[in-house]
């Protein structure tokens, strides 16, 4: 019996529209979001393991660092509510399919104190609904650079966390090349 293996790839393009003072009323604080490095993600499916148990990070890292002179908040997003095919639009697959786990390389702390990292030990996954990521803990989470330097560890196909919870193979998906844009949102707490 011949085997077929299909390859499925997956592409995930960040951006992070940082405001600017005119876009903030007096005293325009200032308020920022820098994508150091990640920010277009790939995830290739070439055998059947990762088919039944996903792709678990594999090097999938977006890095990103938060300036901010005032308590904030960060969350993710989609403006589209599947991913379509690029070869075939009429191939969709569920944004659940893909997650995150965040992990905090700063000084602000992410146990609560500074920071509630709502994505710690499980991952999120992808909505096209804003996804709350992390917000100020019992004390600030002000601060720029070193303070709030974070890892985005994405994940896809995993089933772990609010993923979805049937394998890739279970969910017979079209092989093609799937594309979607994610928006990092930073905003005051």
């Amino acid at each position: 019996m011949k085997q077929t293996y299909y390859l499925f790839i997956l592409l995930i393009a960040l951006s992070a529209k940082p405001l600017t003072a005119q876009d903030i009323p007096p005293p325009n604080p200032y308020i920022n979001i820098n994508i150091i490095s990640g920010n277009v993600i790939q995830f290739v499916f070439s055998d059947i393991d990762q088919y039944i148990n996903g792709i678990l990070n594999g090097g999938q890292n977006t890095f990103i660092r938060v300036g901010c002179i005032a308590d904030w908040k960060l969350s993710f997003h989609t403006d589209q509510a599947m991913f379509y095919g690029t070869n075939n639009p009429a191939h969709t697959m569920e944004l659940n399919n893909v997650g995150l786990v965040v992990v905090s390389t700063g000084t602000n702390l992410d146990d609560g104190s500074n920071i509630i990292n709502y994505a710690k030990t499980l991952p999120l996954a992808l909505a096209n609904t804003p996804v709350l990521l992390l917000t100020k803990g019992s004390g600030s989470n002000k601060g720029y650079g070193l303070r709030n330097s974070f890892t985005l560890s994405w994940e896809m196909g995993t089933r772990r966390g609010n993923m979805n919870n049937q394998t890739m193979l279970e969910q017979a998906l079209y092989p093609d090349t799937y594309n979607l844009d994610i928006t990092l949102t930073l905003s005051f707490y």
